[in-house]
Parts: C-alpha cells; sequence; structure tokens
C-alpha cells in the first residue's frame, strides 16, 4: 500500500498537528534542558577538582616557605652561639659537635623528619653532624647550588636547607625528609599523598607510615602508571599532581594525591537519570492536557485575547496620562530649578556688591586722602607741579586698582559653560584675593595648606562660585557666633588619584541632623536674614552634576568642614 501524503493531510485534524507540533517542541527543549543540567553539573565537578589541587598545591607551597623560614632562623641562631664560630674558622669538629649537640636534640624532637645537620667548611668539605650519616652526595657542598632544594640518592629524596654563617667561614646545612611534606598535606588536608618519578627505574614511591597499608598505598604499589580517574572496590578517584621543584635532582619527582569524585560521579549520573525521569513524567502530563483540554485552551486563549486587548486599551490611556503627568512635574521642577538659579544669582551677586565695597573701601580712602592733601597744599600756597603730578599719578594708581577689582568680579561671575583644565589651588588663591579685604576688615585669619593636587577639567568659574559660598558662609557664621579668634583652614591635598579641598572653620559646627540636610534647598542655618538657603543645595549640584565630583559636609572638633573631591 503506498503512503498517501495527501490523504493524510487530509485525515490529521489541526489537533492533532498542534499536538504534535507541541511535544515535538516540548522534547527538544526537554532534551536542551538535559544536556544544560549535565554540562552544569560537570563543570561544577571540575571546579570543585581544580579548587582541591589548588589548595594542597598551596598546602605545599606554603610547608616549603615555612620551613625554610624556620630552619633558617634555627640555623642562624645557632651559627650565632657562643663558640660555635671559632670553632667553625678552625674547624674544630669535637666543638661543633659538642655545641650543637643541645640544639640538635631540641630540633629532631621537634621534627621528626629532620635527619641530619651538617657543618661545612669554607671550601664545602663536610666538618661534622648531628643525626643520621650523610650520603657521600652530600659530604661535599656543591657551591653551583646555594639555595635550598632537594636531593636524590640512593632511592631517597630529601629536602637541604643551607644557612651560611655571617663570616662566611662555613655553612649550616640541614637535611629534611620529603615524607615532610606529605605529612604537612596529611595535617592540614587530611589527605594521603604519595611522592613518585614516572620516568625513572626503578619505580620510586615514597609515602608516609601512616599511608602503608591504605588501599590507595596498595593500588599505586603495583602501578607503575597512575590513570588520571580509576576505580577501586566501589569508590571513584581523579588523580592529581604536584610537580617538585627538582632542578638539581636530575630527576622528574612529583606529589602524587587523590580526591574521591564518586559522590560527584553519582551526582553526575542521577542528573541525567532525574532529568530523563521528569522529562517522560512532565511529557505524559503535557499528552494528556493537549489531548482533553485542547477546546478549553483554545476558548480560554479566545476569552484571555479578548482580555488582553481591552487591557492595552485601558493601559494605552492610563500611558498618556502618566506621560502628561510626568511632563507636567518636569515642567513644574525646571521651574523650581530656574527659581533656585535665579535666586543664587541675586544672592552671588549681592555677595559680589559687598565684596567689591570692601575691596574699594581702601582705595577710596587713599583717593579721599589725596584730594584733601591737594586742597591743604593749594591753601598754602606750597602745590607745586611735581607735588600736583605725584599726587595725580598716586591717584591713577589707586583707580586702576578700582578698575582692575571690577574686572576681576566680572570675570569671576562671567558664566562659562565650556570645560577647561585648571588647577584647584591656583583657582582657590584667586578666590580668596576676591575676599581677602572683607576678611582682613572683620580679622578673620585664613591659612591656606597646600600639599599636592591633580589638575581638574571642568567648570573653572562655577568652581570659583563653590569656593567663595563656603567662604562666605564661614565668614557669616563666624561673625554671627562673634568667635574671638575666627579662623579659616582651607587644605589641598590628594585622595584616590583625585585632588581633595577641604574647608574648614572654628565656629563650633553645623547644629542640624542629619547634617546633610543643609545641602538641600530652602534650609538654612544663619539668621533668617542673611541665609536664603540656596547657596549650598546650588554648590552641591555644581560638584557632583556638573563636575562629577562630591561635595560633604562634617563636623569636627572645633567647627565645620566641607570636603571637595574631584
Amino acid at each position: 500500500m503506498k503512503y498517501n501524503i495527501a490523504f493524510f493531510q487530509k485525515k490529521t485534524s489541526t489537533k492533532t498537528k498542534t499536538t504534535i507540533l507541541v511535544l515535538g517542541m516540548f522534547f527538544v527543549l526537554s532534551l536542551f534542558f538535559v544536556y544544560m543540567q549535565y554540562t552544569t553539573t560537570k563543570e561544577f565537578i571540575i571546579q570543585s577538582q581544580k579548587a582541591y589541587e589548588k589548595k594542597l598545591n598551596s598546602i605545599y607551597k606554603e610547608s616549603i616557605v615555612r620551613i625554610e623560614k624556620f630552619y633558617h632562623n634555627r640555623g642562624l641562631a645557632n651559627l650565632n652561639s657562643f663558640g660555635i664560630e671559632d670553632a667553625l674558622k678552625n674547624k674544630d669538629t669535637t666543638q661543633l659537635f659538642k655545641l650543637s649537640l643541645s640544639r640538635w636534640n631540641i630540633l629532631s624532637h621537634e621534627n621528626i623528619f629532620l635527619k641530619s645537620m651538617i657543618f661545612y667548611g669554607e671550601d664545602g668539605g663536610m666538618l661534622t653532624y648531628l643525626g643520621e650519616k650523610p650520603t657521600k652526595k652530600i659530604e661535599q657542598l656543591n657551591f653551583t647550588y646555594q639555595d635550598s632544594n632537594f636531593l636524590y640518592n640512593n632511592n631517597d629524596l630529601n629536602y637541604r636547607i643551607i644557612v651560611p654563617s655571617s663570616s662566611k667561614k662555613g655553612y649550616l646545612v640541614f637535611i629534611i625528609s620529603s615524607s615532610y611534606f606529605l605529612s604537612e598535606i596529611y595535617h592540614f588536608a587530611n589527605i594521603e599523598s604519595y611522592i613518585i618519578s614516572k620516568k625513572e627505574m626503578p619505580w620510586i614511591f615514597i609515602s608516609l607510615e601512616e599511608s602503608k597499608n591504605s588501599l590507595l598505598t596498595s593500588y599505586i604499589n603495583k602501578k607503575h602508571k597512575v590513570p588520571n580517574l580509576f576505580k577501586l572496590e566501589n569508590s571513584i578517584f581523579a588523580t592529581h599532581h604536584i610537580a617538585i621543584d627538582n632542578s638539581h635532582t636530575h630527576k622528574n619527582f612529583e606529589i602524587l594525591f587523590f580526591q574521591d569524585i564518586t559522590t560527584g560521579q553519582e551526582r553526575l549520573s542521577q542528573t541525567v537519570l532525574k532529568s530523563f525521569f521528569l522529562i517522560s513524567i512532565l511529557g505524559t502530563i503535557a499528552l494528556i492536557v493537549l489531548h482533553y483540554g485542547f477546546k478549553v485552551l483554545i476558548v480560554r486563549l479566545e476569552k484571555s485575547q479578548e482580555e488582553l486587548s481591552l487591557l492595552n486599551k485601558n493601559l494605552e490611556q492610563r500611558v498618556e496620562k502618566e506621560v502628561a503627568l510626568k511632563i507636567k512635574k518636569e515642567e513644574e521642577a525646571q521651574e523650581k530649578e530656574r527659581i533656585l538659579v535665579h535666586q543664587s544669582k541675586l544672592a552671588s551677586m549681592g555677595e559680589m556688591i559687598g565684596s567689591i565695597a570692601h575691596q574699594w573701601r581702601q582705595p577710596l580712602t587713599q583717593l579721599s586722602s589725596i584730594l584733601i592733601l591737594i586742597e591743604l597744599m593749594f591753601e598754602k600756597g606750597k602745590l607745586t607741579e611735581i607735588k600736583l603730578r605725584n599726587s595725580i599719578h598716586e591717584a591713577e594708581e589707586q583707580i586702576t586698582f578700582m578698575s582692575k577689582t571690577i574686572d576681576d568680579f566680572r570675570n569671576f561671575f562671567k558664566p562659562n559653560k565650556e570645560k577647561n583644565t585648571f588647577s584647584p589651588k591656583e583657582n582657590i588663591e584667586k578666590t580668596l584675593c576676591l575676599i581677602s579685604s572683607s576678611l582682613e576688615n572683620h580679622n578673620i585669619q585664613t591659612n591656606l595648606e597646600f600639599h599636592n593636587e591633580f589638575l581638574v577639567h571642568g567648570y573653572e568659574n562655577e568652581f570659583s562660585q563653590v569656593i567663595l559660598n563656603i567662604l562666605n558662609n564661614a565668614k557669616d557664621i563666624l561673625l554671627e557666633r562673634k568667635i574671638i579668634t575666627p579662623k579659616i583652614t582651607i587644605v589641598i591635598d590628594t585622595y584616590q588619584k583625585k585632588s581633595r579641598i577641604q574647608i574648614c572653620d572654628n565656629a563650633g559646627g553645623i547644629h542640624l541632623s542629619p547634617i546633610q540636610k543643609v545641602f538641600e534647598p530652602y534650609v538654612s542655618t544663619k539668621h533668617a536674614s542673611s541665609g536664603t538657603g540656596i547657596g549650598l543645595y546650588m554648590s552641591k549640584n555644581i560638584i557632583e552634576k556638573s563636575m562629577q565630583g562630591s561635595l560633604v559636609v562634617s563636623n569636627n572638633s572645633t567647627g565645620a568642614c566641607f570636603t571637595i573631591v574631584l
């Protein structure tokens, strides 16, 4: 019988086609889910094995550093003991042995893996030893390798630590069994480990005495090549390696240890089985739901579509209302910001007029004195041409100074919307010049301490206005509280590769909680007649929004301290 595709397509209902399509997609996604679960679990197991190996490697390296430091200190202590240096210089082996015996007894008791303590002369020849008799290979000290290293001889691997005497007349050498490092790993990680050489024959194998009867020890003894993954009885082990620095042994040694990954492998298998079991259950449920609930699902989908259309319509209306409300709030906020900026400009203008008045007071007085002097000399008939010209010259100098003052203030308050790179120190010095007369007139001492700085990229004039605002606030509060010895300190240094400016006064601090509220608009600690409450608000906006810096305030033992970081 021929297979008729047209007949199949005609007889197959939409419900059946949809069911087959949905189930097909479900099983494809399920297989992808199983693969992801398997990959994630396997990656976790691999990462845990790497972390395990890294931990053991760290223990080994730390034990190398620790034992070298320990025996280097003990060696120096012994070499610097009474009589040892002279005995070493005179090659008096009897004295060397006698004077070092008590220390040897202590050291050998402290570390059972310490084999020998050997004295060498300056020529490298062995003088005497304590402990095990050295092999011929280490009876002569090799001057080519003066650093601590591993020594291999007659199927025995030891670690040698060389301590030269301060007079360079000899050496003290400690010979430590390589099993010491296996014991350190066993002590800190409770792991059996072994030292092996895979490329030298006969097979070289070193283990701790505690491990002699273990299954792992027996297994390794029977093998000349240990696989990276193997099964022993009901457990699965992964093999890890730590290479030993063996540049002086001419042997390929490594520390071998094993991680029991039985649980991880079982977890990997269970993940796959559970995933397939879950897919089977969910597939069966999906088939039942699709078979018996297809019509109900379609009805609900149609109903949901109607509800969704209605919801979309309502949502559009709500979005329009929200957008309109948001635009209205933004316009109100912009208007408030514009009013604040305008008020800040008015306040700055008032400060500027006051500062100009202070700057002009002295030259105006000087001009008045010149005119009075000219008048007196004229009345007395003593006004000569030379004196008149000198007086006119002095008056022109005062007028030039006053004109320069106007130019300085005009440049200071000139709007500048282009960023440039400037020095905070130079900027602050210019700002101080603008109000120096006002500060001096009120006997306010100003100290500028400069330590270091980074150049700042930003709006220089706006930064100057911030400094001027903080200084004027400090001046006002010092005068308001009638401080006997008013003082303002400015410190310029660096913090985290940025310039930091700290402006502190001795007015007793800001009595506001929390103190950061001082930066909110219309909040002022001054008297109502002298404070608008917008200066610090605008200053914080300039520093943090326009120049991407930070402006904070705190109280210290004498007063308030404003800190700018740019």
